[in-house]
């Protein structure tokens, strides 16, 4: 089968959450904002073959598309195994591939560190299989990234929410939830001295599964005993002290993302104050790290090394228990914030004004000069 399609290059950033880490699976919202760091798919169609290949590293991943292998019970752990669900997903839904294709797949989002590096492989891969498919070239951001969360989520019976894959495919900075696809656009504040993030790797992979399970499971037990409301009088309740913790930690949690949305949404974007921003930012990291324990001692060298150099406040990214941190702070204090986490064992940094506009797709001119 023949195509007419030329190579083409997709795109998708990763997400840092700054308000409401680790509760869009309890259905409560989260702001979060599309990372200047992508993956990237440069994809080559096949005129003469069905064979659809995706190098990712020195990793290999090759299929026949009339000969698709088994559909997988348990996630491996890489990117290559969300490339095959995807696949299996999409042809359950009727997709119908063109051709095959050449992939190659690199990104400059760090792995294993809390910033979606996966969820935005997913995102940039459904984007590569809808435009390989017949009649499947128009999906809304929407909707890539709701086949990303079928891929890398769904399919596994994962206990990870929508954020990653939402932030991913829409771009901006959005506040999402409380329903599984519900987001509103927020403005990137313009007023003068609103400040950069810092983000910063500590140097330490981390486990989302083994974490997102805990704290999820925990939570949704809790959340039945408490009788389905997080507001439930307790009195009578035989909660132990950790579940006491973990209660007080979620709903931080929940009112700081709550009293940080109404702070970014007043009527004039001029009007928000930093200063309490970052005091709800600061809140939010202590329920994180003594509620839900999700912080190390690499991370917390790292949060007190940026207070001291000037931040106005520090919080763990994504999953915990490793990965990233992300500090705030004055145009000013960038450089002395960065360099205190990297002498306090950040091996990289990266400095966040603004957010990506989200995942795309163009065709590569073949007949341009090189």
């Amino acid at each position: 089968m023949r195509t007419s399609l030329q190579p083409f290059i997709s795109t998708a950033p990763g997400r840092l959450c700054l308000f409401g880490e680790h509760q869009d699976y309890l259905n409560l919202p989260v702001i979060a904002l599309a990372l200047p760091l992508t993956c990237t798919i440069e994809v080559i169609p096949r005129n003469d073959s069905r064979n659809l290949s995706l190098k990712f590293g020195t990793n290999v991943w090759s299929i026949h598309l009339d000969k698709i292998p088994p559909k997988q019970v348990v996630k491996d752990g890489d990117d290559l195994d969300f490339a095959l669900a995807a696949v299996h997903e999409v042809l359950a839904d009727g997709w119908v591939f063109r051709s095959g294709a050449d992939c190659v797949s690199t990104t400059t989002i760090p792995l294993q560190a809390g910033c979606s590096s996966s969820s935005a492989f997913c995102v940039a891969w459904i984007q590569v299989l809808a435009k390989l498919a017949n009649n499947q070239t128009t999906l809304s951001p929407l909707q890539v990234a709701q086949w990303a969360h079928c891929a890398e989520v769904a399919h596994f019976g994962s206990p990870g929410g929508t954020m990653d894959h939402v932030t991913s495919a829409l771009g901006g900075i959005l506040r999402i939830g409380p329903g599984m696809w519900d987001y509103q656009r927020l403005e990137m504040p313009t007023q003068q001295g609103f400040g950069v993030w810092v983000l910063a790797y500590s140097g330490e992979p981390k486990d989302t599964l083994k974490h997102l399970n805990r704290c999820k499971g925990e939570r949704i037990r809790l959340l039945e005993k408490l009788g389905g409301s997080w507001d439930n009088n307790v009195d009578g309740l035989s909660l132990s002290e950790d579940e006491i913790l973990l209660l007080k930690a979620t709903i931080t949690n929940r009112d700081m993302e709550r009293q940080a949305a109404a702070e970014w949404t007043t009527e004039s974007s001029s009007a928000i104050r930093p200063s309490v921003l970052a005091s709800y930012m600061g809140k939010h990291h202590e329920a994180l790290r003594d509620g839900l324990h999700l912080s190390t001692p690499c991370l917390e060298a790292m949060n007190e090394a940026a207070l001291q150099a000037g931040a106005r406040a520090f919080k763990v990214v994504g999953s915990g228990g490793g990965g990233c941190g992300v500090a705030w702070c004055s145009e000013d204090a960038v450089e002395p914030v960065a360099l205190a986490m990297k002498q306090a064992g950040a091996p990289k940094t990266w400095v966040i004004s603004e957010s990506s506009p989200g995942a795309s797709v163009r065709d590569v001119d073949v007949t341009a000069d090189v």
